[in-house]
């Protein structure tokens, strides 16, 4: 398989980039946005965390059309404010019966049940769940959220925070899980932790048995890396 990789050299790259993509939210999501944005994280929709997101979506249904995979359940570790949600639920080229978010910050998770509430409110198609990634075992999910005990199958697990955790969460995922993985190459934000300096950094560190995808986006800040597939 061979790498993509795509070069956005300028801001105003990164734009075009989104904008040429599928990352669209409804007006009325734009709207609450904009009520809400004191409360909102400053960087929860910068361009870099927007081109990152498209890439994700278009690169997805990518391999969507080559190899219908069943992502009825799905699960975003570190979710934080829930910001994929939306775009998953409406532009992922397979339907998606639940999203449920993992992130161990209690005030992101209520702001991402906030921000998807009239998917809360349609029995639990997105479902915020508060808990430390590192330390469920996704493959044999058990976790507790607004009183009921949750034991579910994921069939794709999507984490684009990778850098901010250890590798337990990906460890503990059985083979036949769909993973989708993004992490990059830049320890000067705070929380980044477990950064990757290249793909087969990031091969080595989180291996794949079957790869559907595999790429690399630059922007002007850092370069973001991304697999698809499944482990051994």
């Amino acid at each position: 398989m061979g790498v993509k990789h795509v070069e956005l050299k300028t801001w105003p790259d990164v734009l075009n980039y989104i904008d040429a993509n599928d990352y669209a939210i409804p007006m009325s999501t734009v709207e609450w946005c904009m009520q809400h944005a004191s409360i909102l994280p400053k960087d929860a929709f910068s361009k870099g965390q927007l081109a990152s997101k498209s890439w994700l979506l278009q690169s997805l249904n990518e391999v969507l059309a080559k190899e219908p995979i069943n992502l009825h359940t799905v699960g975003i570790v570190g979710v934080w404010i829930g910001t994929l949600v939306e775009p998953l639920l409406k532009n992922t080229a397979m339907p998606i019966e639940r999203i449920y978010g993992f992130d161990m910050d209690p005030s992101a998770i209520e702001l991402s049940e906030k921000l998807n509430d009239r998917y809360v409110a349609n029995e639990w198609q997105y479902k915020g769940v508060v808990a430390d990634c590192t330390k469920l075992n996704f493959s044999d999910l058990q976790f507790e959220t607004s009183g009921e005990l949750i034991n579910t199958k994921l069939n794709v697990i999507i984490n684009t925070s990778c850098e901010h955790m250890n590798n337990d969460w990906f460890d503990s995922i059985d083979n036949n899980t769909l993973i989708v993985m993004q992490t990059n190459n830049s320890p000067d934000f705070d929380g980044h932790i477990n950064v990757c300096n290249s793909l087969a950094d990031m091969q080595s560190k989180y291996p794949l048995s079957k790869t559907h995808y595999i790429g690399k986006l630059n922007t002007p800040a850092y370069t973001r890396y991304m697999q698809i597939g499944y482990k051994a």
